[in-house]
């Protein structure tokens, strides 16, 4: 009965891919008045004792917009990332339309053709196909997940099963599959159907799942106001969730006493007490109650304070988030000059943990404020014996010439601040050229995105520098938000070009059903959007020749650099009229043959080819976004090393006059008499013995009988 054939399968993906692709494209839009991303008007910068700076695996408890070496630091070309949120009206966002109608259209099409499958279907059949199914989805193969519990689930036969168990099942991880492929109209459409019937385990994992996409959706009112019908009725857990999910849309929009009010209510029993601890502590310390903060960050940090049951219920990521509050905790305390409860609350964040390089930094940071050089000194070494790359390389390499020169050891201060000004003048001055010229910004972030090399992309300048800038632009995260919706939707346009190709293919199988040939008519990437494709990419590597060529002349116009502009003009509008052609030459819907299998799938196909043109618009808005806040990073960057560098010139000159004043000592101690220490060092012969000798020193007494070498010479 589930069985499908190859055309069925062909037919099936096509559609599911249309269906993903087009309901998911919404998500990759981001808001115009914050194009840094959702979180970025939400997000905290980890300060001094002020709040913590979370890791991706903690990400449900708050944002990461820490200071990162590649320069994080906020400035006047991001003042857009600091401005909350746009507000968005209760029911705005992705809508919960999963196309059934459509879905439903296709059986019956199928039906009249006489492919669809005729067999009855059983609960023990479901329970086989859903053991395919799971096999399919651990094995990351959830496209073919999706477009088979499509088919089962939008087969007529299929509403007889759809309140037992197996047919529970098949509803959820239709549901959850799409959500987790991004598309959260259409799970959330399906998941919704779970939380009108009994209370089971698959209207827990509805609630569950709801709750995930909610978080990870520009839109989470959307999903608060689909879950607030059931809070009431849900489990313990499950209304913790819940709260936390509304607790996090408050805090988004800037209001942290109704944020507070929904953080309150989730209990030890929800596997988001801890975030919700947490981000409660940090609010708390945005309002400068840092009194309430350390006590909330101390129920997640103290193991005697934290419930038994948040244990049980929080996972692995509780213990991430505990690291976090211990880190908290030492900011706060730092802030408030207590330096020695800040060194024991860093000294607990455990030598297993991400937050590992930032706690030695940081406690190092509050030891040289409290004037104890040696402990600093102690957890620099031991930062540096991590041998893990942090994000605060360059500020660790300041403080520990630093502390050198508050110690009096103005020769190692300055070989380390030499060599700090050697390494980042230059790539502090490279990323102030680049943030200057879009052009070149343009090929380092094609450069990066594409994983080629930086310094091959076409960007004038040193090619190690080069390389350390785009390293360190890769660290910002306002630009790592950005690169990942943009990954994420042209991965969807890869499925969206291919489901394009399989609905060309189905057409005109149904067109002669009897004509044997290949499964592909054409070669690989012959399809007329693949050719385009890469005529739009030779397009731009001419652009960048002629570019090139333009700066390579300086201003002076040849006639073979006109001639080249003239052929690209005509290459362009050759393109142009490709593209047009193609568009026209896609099959047009008959109104009479709607309700037919080949009306519908020409329907598809019209729909999937302006869905297709949509994501090329959007795609051109994310990439101008993307150059927008590469620039910003650039900016950011050439201000953190400007400053940076600042410092290391004024440590030099501190040790200029440090060893002057050393000198002004020792004179004035061999005035009064007084030899200095290298000089009483100097009389130490056990100082100049190597690490295989031993030194025996004169006791006092000369016997003449031990005398030797003097035999037989008189």
């Amino acid at each position: 009965m589930l069985r499908m054939s190859c055309g069925q399968r062909r037919l099936v993906s096509g559609l599911v891919c249309v269906l993903v692709l087009g309901l998911g494209l919404s998500a990759m839009a981001q808001d115009e008045d914050n194009p840094y991303g959702t979180d970025a008007g939400a997000a905290k910068k980890p300060s001094k004792g002020k709040d913590a700076r979370p890791d991706e695996a903690a990400e449900k408890a708050t944002d990461d917009s820490g200071t990162p070496a590649g320069g994080s630091e906020p400035s006047k070309p991001a003042e857009e990332a600091s401005k909350p949120p746009r507000e968005m009206p209760a029911g705005e966002g992705p809508k919960a339309d999963t196309r059934s109608a459509e879905m439903r259209a296709y059986q019956a099409a199928m039906k009249d053709r006489r492919l669809a499958a005729t067999a009855p279907i059983s609960r023990q059949r479901l329970r086989d196909e859903l053991v395919k199914i799971e096999e399919k989805l651990d094995n990351g193969r959830r496209d073919e997940a999706i477009g088979q519990l499509v088919y089962i689930v939008e087969a007529q036969r299929f509403d007889a099963f759809k309140e037992t168990d197996e047919g529970r099942a098949c509803i959820f991880w239709l549901g959850d599959s799409l959500g987790r492929a991004g598309a959260h109209g259409p799970a959330r459409g399906y998941l919704e159907r779970l939380l009108g019937g009994k209370v089971d385990v698959w209207f827990r994992r509805a609630i569950r799942s709801l709750v995930d996409f909610g978080l990870e959706s520009d839109h989470p009112e959307v999903f608060i106001k689909a879950l607030a019908p059931v809070a009431s009725k849900a489990p313990e857990e499950q209304q913790g969730d819940i709260a936390y999910l509304e607790g996090r849309a408050e805090e988004r929009k800037k209001r942290p006493l109704r944020a507070l009010q929904a953080l309150a209510r989730v209990t030890p029993r929800s596997r988001f007490w801890a975030q919700a601890t947490y981000l409660s502590g940090l609010i708390e310390v945005e309002r400068g109650q840092l009194k309430k903060g350390e006590n909330l960050f101390c129920k997640v940090a103290d193991p005697k304070a934290t419930p038994k049951q948040a244990l049980l219920f929080g996972g692995s990521d509780f213990f991430r988030v505990r690291d976090l509050a211990r880190l908290a905790l030492g900011r706060v305390a730092h802030e408030q000059y207590r330096f020695d409860d800040s060194r024991y609350y860093y000294y607990l964040v455990p030598a297993d943990s991400d937050a590992l390089p930032e706690a030695l930094y940081e406690s190092a940071t509050g030891r040289y404020e409290a004037k104890d050089y040696e402990g600093a000194r102690e957890l620099l070494d031991q930062l540096r014996k991590t041998g893990v790359d942090h994000p605060y390389e360059d500020e660790a390499w300041i403080l520990d010439a630093y502390v050198d020169l508050a110690a009096c050891k103005f020769p190692q201060a300055d070989k380390k601040l030499s060599q700090f000004l050697k390494r980042y003048e230059p790539v502090r001055d490279t990323a102030r050229a680049l943030s200057k010229d879009k052009q070149a910004v343009r090929k380092l972030v094609e450069a990066i995105e594409s994983g080629s090399d930086p310094a091959a992309a076409g960007v004038t300048g040193d090619a190690r520098r080069i390389r350390a800038v785009a390293a360190l632009l890769r660290l910002d995260p306002a630009y790592g938000r950005s690169s990942r919706r943009l990954a994420q939707l042209e991965h969807q346009q890869s499925g969206l070009r291919g489901a394009l190709g399989e609905l060309d293919d189905t057409r005109q199988v149904l067109a002669k059903p009897g004509e044997l040939k290949a499964q592909s008519a054409r070669p690989i990437g012959d399809s007329p959007e693949a050719k385009l494709s890469r005529i739009d990419q030779q397009l731009e590597e001419v652009r960048r020749l002629v570019r090139e060529a333009k700066e390579a002349s300086k201003g002076k116009a040849s006639a073979q650099l006109k001639a080249l502009e003239k052929s690209l003009e005509e290459l362009e509008k050759r393109a142009r009229d490709a593209h047009e052609e193609t568009r026209e030459a896609a099959p047009k819907q008959d109104a009479k043959t709607t309700k037919d299998l080949s009306g519908l799938v020409v329907s598809e196909r019209e729909r999937a080819t302006k869905l297709f043109n949509e994501a090329q618009k959007l795609r051109q808005v994310l990439l101008e976004q993307q150059e927008r806040l590469a620039q910003d990073a650039l900016v950011r960057l050439d201000k953190r090393l400007s400053r940076l560098l600042r410092r290391a010139r004024l440590g030099r000159i501190e040790t200029v006059l440090g060893r002057k004043r050393a000198l002004e000592l020792e004179v004035e101690a061999l005035s009064q008499g007084l030899l200095p220490q290298q000089a009483i060092d100097s009389l130490d012969a056990a100082r100049f013995l190597g690490d295989d000798e031993e030194y025996w020193p004169f006791d006092g007494e000369d016997w003449a009988d031990e005398y030797v070498g003097g035999e037989g010479l008189r």
